[in-house]
């Protein structure tokens, strides 16, 4: 049966491979780095290399990503929530391809504790990215205040980090793992203090246009096929701990203005 599925796969996609899948995100590291790295990129990369299809990847603010992908510039977009599916109407493959969780940090020194909607009343100013979906109670809650700072541009998180350890604001919510690498590679992960997380993990896709189900499905093939030969695992390992700071050169550069006097 899998090897009729793969041969209606190669039919299908003989158009697809004429021109590369045009794949985009931010950047949300370790999920997805600079220079094509990050464990969702290389898994999506070659879910579709294993089957003879060339991609191409750009890196765009997640809101312009989505923008582009309903104008038919781009086909796919990395990691995004069921509910980011629903609501641009798009395709998952049916493959998750992690999970995502609504962490907040603060500073060390403080003392809050975030478990609840009701415990952020507490803070001054939370600082969020503009454009993600943190779930229906806790973005209306963001939206409802207007001292919620929304960073934008490639760079998000690492400009919150760097605002929350100058003081612009109390507290900082992304997913637990993307905070941590990223404060240590601005080496900045002392400041930071793990203060609880609002409600359950949710799943992540690739999201699709609903013009390439081709492609969708020629991706849920390919991620079949590299738990199969073992890459999925391989991949996946390589991400697992988080890296000292190994920041790329030019990245750190381009934030090093932003950071405060104690690390120049």
């Amino acid at each position: 049966m899998f090897k009729y599925l793969l041969i209606l796969l190669s039919l299908i996609s003989i158009h697809a491979h004429a021109t590369p899948i045009r794949i985009a995100s931010d950047i949300w590291c370790p999920y997805i780095c600079e220079n094509e790295t990050g464990y969702v990129v290389e898994l999506t990369k070659r879910a579709f290399e294993i089957q003879g299809q060339t991609t191409v990847f750009v890196t765009i603010p997640y809101k312009r990503a989505l923008i582009e992908l309903q104008r038919h510039n781009i086909d796919a977009v990395l990691a995004l929530t069921p509910s980011a599916i629903a609501n641009n109407q798009l395709i998952d493959a049916n493959v998750i391809i992690g999970y995502n969780s609504n962490d907040f940090y603060t500073l060390i020194g403080k003392d809050e504790s975030f478990e609840t909607i009701a415990d952020l009343n507490q803070t001054s100013q939370a600082a969020a990215v503009s454009g993600y979906d943190y779930g229906v109670e806790l973005d209306a809650w963001l939206n409802a205040h207007p001292n919620t700072y929304f960073a934008s541009g490639n760079d998000p998180l690492a400009m919150n980090i760097i605002r929350l350890v100058k003081g612009r604001h109390s507290v900082i919510v992304d997913n637990k793992n993307v905070i941590e690498y990223t404060a240590s590679q601005l080496n900045l992960s002392q400041h930071l203090r793990y203060a609880g997380t609002i409600g359950q993990p949710v799943p992540l896709h690739v999201g699709f246009s609903q013009q390439n189900q081709a492609n969708a499905t020629l991706f849920a093939n390919g991620i079949e096929m590299l738990k199969a030969n073992g890459e999925y695992q391989e991949i996946i390992n390589k991400y697992k701990i988080l890296p000292g700071i190994t920041a790329n050169k030019a990245r750190h550069k381009r934030l090093r203005k932003f950071l405060p006097a104690i690390n120049q």
